[in-house]
């Protein structure tokens, strides 16, 4: 039909067998095919190829040109119409070169065809057909085998020169801009009407054309921008060269005051006027100290340098003597403590009780170490801790009373242990005052809140107190029995006296009367 495709046609049997028949019928025809004569779309050139060999030589099987042409006229069949398979096999012998090709390998071809577009100059932009028209004469044009490997290596090329392209207008623009910034460099410092921050570029440009540099950038718009981009620059770095000498005079005038600090001419307490009068002549010219440009260190930068400075000194005063008081108040309470110490072991020796006065005690302590040194806090200091000291006991003492003299009333053997005087036998204070605390406890046993208490007492007091209310409560009742019984001597005494006396009398009137 003069029509090739992929499909099976309805017309053809769909059996095996058939299909067999095909298939061998279509290898015998392969083996027996001849040369056959191609041309190529884009180019117009022939190319032969007999199903396994491709060449741009003419076999010497094939008729003339003028022959195939009339037949193929007749059959009516183009290059994109033949078979798909021979396609196929089109392609795949054309990947390597063919054996009459001048390059080694398929690489070496490809980059044959490259560099001709190279010499050729074709630009990125450049057209399939105008590459075609300007390239096609080449011998290298052959290079490249089918069209969609030309098509394929002139992409590759193209996006390759774009890229070299831009680098090259980059560099180009780089050199441009370094060269007009060179210019602005050369020529506005040395420009009268050119002020940093207030010139125009149109009050300079006339100073600037005249240079060729001036015209490397190719539109005003664009050396406009760079105009005011560099003024710009000049002015951040102006300032930071303002900034850097502010710096540098203050740590300047900084460095002078410390010096006048160590002479002693500068303190926490100096004032901005004091000072300057404590200066020589030569020291209020030096350059460190000395006035010069507003804009780098004026006189109201130098009294705010020197008030701060004089602050500094102040805060480091304030911390010395913060540190000065805690280190004396950790002193003080120490000898306060040293001399409480020593109030409790005489209490524990027996020299001070609850009821002691400050006069009784005074002339005892005045010799001792740690009543010296809490008397040097204050001349009052040694009685008032004594008098603490002593008040502490007491309100304690009289606490602890009431619950000691209502568990003694309710003891049914009110019997205080008997003292001794060395005697194995005998007991001694300790071991009678322990006694009579057990004695204590066994009377309040029957009430568990005064048993509590007692326990208490028993145990807490005498830490806290260098003698325990217990053994003041047995002291108390010792001293109230002495007195008791001494009382009870002299009422006897008395009592045994008058009877002698009547006696006496009674015998004189029998005398008389005899």
């Amino acid at each position: 039909t003069g029509v090739s495709t992929y499909d099976r046609p309805a017309a053809l049997p769909a059996t095996a067998a058939s299909k067999d028949t095909s298939s061998a019928a279509n290898a015998t025809t392969a083996a027996k095919s001849k040369w056959q004569t191609y041309s190529d779309e884009s180019t117009g050139k022939k190319y032969y190829s007999d199903g396994v060999t491709t060449t741009w030589v003419r076999p010497s099987e094939l008729p003339p040109e003028d022959a195939e042409d009339k037949s193929k006229q007749k059959r009516g069949v183009s290059f994109q119409d033949e078979n798909p398979r021979k396609k196929k096999r089109h392609s795949q012998t054309a990947d390597a070169p063919s054996p009459q090709s001048p390059y080694a390998n398929k690489a070496e071809a490809l980059a044959a065809f490259k560099g001709l577009l190279l010499a050729k100059d074709i630009a990125p932009t450049t057209k399939w057909a105008d590459v075609l028209r300007v390239c096609g004469e080449d011998a290298r044009w052959s290079a490249a085998s089918t069209t969609g490997e030309r098509k394929q290596a002139l992409a590759e090329y193209q996006t390759k020169r774009a890229n070299e392209l831009r680098d090259v207008k980059r560099q180009e623009k780089v050199r441009a801009k370094e060269a007009f910034v060179r210019l602005l460099t050369e020529v506005l410092p040395k420009e009268k009407k050119f002020t940093a921050g207030a010139s125009r570029f149109m009050d300079i440009r006339d100073s600037l054309s005249k240079d060729d540099r001036f015209y490397a950038v190719e539109d005003e718009t664009s050396r406009e921008e760079l105009f005011y981009e560099w003024v710009e620059e000049l002015r951040k770095k102006e300032e930071r060269g303002k900034r850097n000498k502010r710096r540098e005079a203050k740590e300047g005038c900084i460095k002078f005051l410390k010096g006048k600090e160590e002479e002693g001419k500068l303190t926490f307490a100096s004032t901005w006027s004091t000072f300057l009068s404590s200066l020589t002549p030569t020291e209020l010219l030096d350059t460190r100290f000395a006035t010069t440009s507003p804009h780098i260190m004026s006189d109201s930068d130098r009294q705010l340098y020197f008030s701060d400075h004089v602050i500094e000194l102040q805060n480091a005063e304030d911390e010395k003597r913060r540190r000065i008081r805690d280190a004396r108040r950790r002193a003080e309470k120490a000898q306060r403590d040293a001399f409480r110490e020593a109030l409790v072991k005489m209490a524990k020796e027996g020299l001070i009780v609850p009821e002691t006065r400050w006069r009784g005690i005074e002339e005892r302590v005045s010799g001792d170490g740690e009543f010296e040194a809490v008397q040097a806090q204050g001349r009052e200091v040694a009685r008032e801790l004594f008098e603490d000291f002593v008040y502490d006991w007491k309100e304690e003492y009289r606490r602890d009373k009431v619950t000691l003299a209502r568990v003694w009333e309710m003891s049914k053997k009110k019997e205080l242990p008997v003292l001794g005087d060395g005697d194995d036998k005998k007991k001694t204070m300790g071991a009678a005052v322990e006694d009579f605390g057990r004695a204590l406890l066994e009377s309040s046993a029957g009430s568990p809140d005064l048993y509590g208490e007692i326990r208490r007492i028993s145990n807490v007091g005498a830490k806290k107190n260098p003698l325990s209310s217990i053994h003041l409560f047995y002291n108390e009742l010792r001293a109230n029995h002495s007195a008791a019984d001494t009382a009870g001597k002299k009422t006897k005494n008395g009592h045994n006296g008058k009877k002698k006396q009547d006696g006496d009398d009674a015998s004189s009137s029998e005398d008389e009367g005899e």
